[in-house]
């Protein structure tokens, strides 16, 4: 079995590295653990008004998870969120990726979910994150799309880590994993699993009692249309509220034009 690299966050040069030959690494201590002990606070009163295999947008099938929680409209339920939608290593991996390339002029936030996985929920089916725009990536030759799958709780082989094909973000998009080059990635709270939009990827199994906490955020070149729309999913005088580089990472900007993307 592969095994991702494992590097600190603050190995920008390694962590883009690892990217481009693996298509996915894990930064460790991006987040702290007093950050992913309030957002856990945070989002759970919402999680508690939840059943299992429910999504706040209606998606209820057996590729969301039946034994899985989906959490959106994030920056209402937490004022912490802007910390995360800020930190320094992802918005230097956005800058290097798609504003140094002359991919974009600019990044925004696609989407940011809560997924929280319980005992019981079985392995998600494969797949890439920049299919959402398959038709602009099979004409493109970089990637539009960087994420980060932060361990809000300790991912481990038997509660649910994510499962990443490394090198796969260069295969024919018809091509199968085989059992041997699937990887695990296991990594401690508070790290991220980094990784490009085109590798393969899915959810753990949970076999465990405690469930699964991963905060996912999906950073796209500025011309690219998020998935989310910030101000529908929270409520918009909260995003209104937020410092201006977040609202315009959360594709907000004075007078609803963007000019240059």
């Amino acid at each position: 079995m592969p095994e991702l690299k494992q590097i600190d966050s603050s190995r920008v040069d390694d962590i883009l590295a690892a990217v481009a030959n693996d298509g996915a690494c894990i930064a460790l201590d991006v987040l702290d653990v007093e950050l992913c002990q309030h957002l856990m606070s945070d989002f759970n009163q919402a999680l508690g008004e939840m059943r299992w295999g429910e999504d706040e947008l209606g998606y209820r099938n057996e590729f969301y998870g039946e034994r899985t929680k989906r959490l959106h409209g994030l920056f209402s339920k937490s004022p912490r969120m802007v910390d995360v939608l800020t930190n320094p290593l992802f918005l230097e991996l956005g800058k290097r990726l798609f504003i140094d390339s002359k991919m974009a002029d600019d990044i925004r936030l696609s989407n940011a979910e809560l997924m929280v996985l319980n005992q019981g929920q079985v392995v998600q089916a494969f797949h890439a994150d920049a299919a959402s725009w398959r038709r602009v990536q099979q004409a493109e030759e970089h990637e539009i799309l960087i994420s980060a799958n932060c361990a809000l709780t300790e991912f481990t082989a038997t509660n649910g880590a994510t499962r990443v094909v490394p090198g796969s973000h260069r295969w024919p998009s018809d091509r199968e994993p085989q059992d041997d080059e699937i990887t695990l990635a296991t990594m401690p709270r508070g790290a991220a699993l980094i990784y490009a939009g085109n590798v393969l990827h899915s959810g753990g199994a949970n076999h465990e009692v405690e469930a699964r906490v991963g905060l996912y955020l999906g950073y796209i070149v500025s011309w690219l249309r998020p998935i989310e729309n910030q101000l529908i999913t929270n409520n918009p005088a909260d995003i209104l509220a937020l410092p201006e580089q977040a609202q315009r990472l959360l594709d907000v900007s004075p007078g609803g034009f963007t000019v240059f993307a």
